[in-house]
């Protein structure tokens, strides 16, 4: 008999081998058919979540993938490029958090903003490009950007909204930058049936935020999946929650 079970689709996660990430690569391999490169700083840090899931007998290998580094960006695409024909999926999961209240101080303002930018923004703007010619050869090449309704402008100027009172200023402002530099690649690929798209999985409790989110990594990831699902017909060029569309 035929073997009609359908071609794995491939798909790359930064920062996966924690929290949001690491649900998101179960729950793909596990119920979805993907194998799922697990991207984390260094192969030693994603070394243990690979492990368990391999365990499980999930379709998972690791990547070491440094977003604050061109080199270790490149290494990885030149890696990935080695080992199989294309990428289905990309997903730019990777950010840091740094600021738990208050405004930074005039002397650490320029670092703090450095340091944050140059992960959740510069390094998610690398990773995507770095990744294109293997996107390229996917039948329906899709890229979802883990972003933050903090990171949008309309959000954060409403006095009523549910986080108007959140602080981490430099955080917002680098998840506002993210979901341009998603948009960039919009204007880029959407003609040609690319699916980019901007998610929020809202406030999860994550090492991240020091363990202080409202849902787990289990009910942060449903709107993640199905980005990573999508179709011909699906839709590019969206930020969303569970909820539905956000304001950019």
């Amino acid at each position: 008999m035929a073997n009609t079970q359908p071609p794995q689709s491939i798909a790359l996660i930064t920062g996966a081998n924690r929290g949001i990430g690491l649900e998101l690569t179960r729950t793909l391999a596990r119920d979805h058919n993907f194998h799922v490169i697990l991207g984390s700083r260094t192969l030693s840090s994603g070394a243990s979540a690979v492990s368990q899931l391999q365990s499980e007998g999930l379709s998972v290998s690791g990547m070491p993938i440094d977003l604050s580094s061109d080199t270790s960006i490149i290494s990885a695409s030149q890696a990935l490029s080695a080992t199989h024909d294309r990428l289905d999926v990309l997903v730019n999961n990777a950010g840091i958090y740094e600021e738990l209240s208050g405004f930074p101080e005039l002397g650490d303002l320029r670092k703090r903003y450095h340091s944050t930018f140059e992960t959740n923004v510069f390094g998610s703007a690398v990773v995507t490009e770095a990744f294109l010619p293997l996107l390229e050869k996917s039948a329906v090449p899709r890229i979802i950007f883990v972003s933050s309704v903090l990171g949008s402008i309309s959000y954060r100027l409403n006095p009523a909204a549910r986080f108007a009172a959140w602080e981490a200023y430099v955080y917002c402002a680098s998840k506002a930058a993210l979901n341009m530099v998603a948009a960039t690649y919009v204007r880029r690929f959407g003609a040609k049936g690319w699916k980019i798209n901007v998610a929020c999985p809202g406030s999860v409790s994550t090492g991240l935020n020091g363990f202080r989110g409202a849902k787990s990594t289990v009910e942060a990831v449903p709107n993640l999946v199905r980005l990573c699902l999508l179709g011909e017909e699906g839709e590019t060029g969206t930020f969303t929650d569970e909820e539905g569309e956000i304001g950019w």
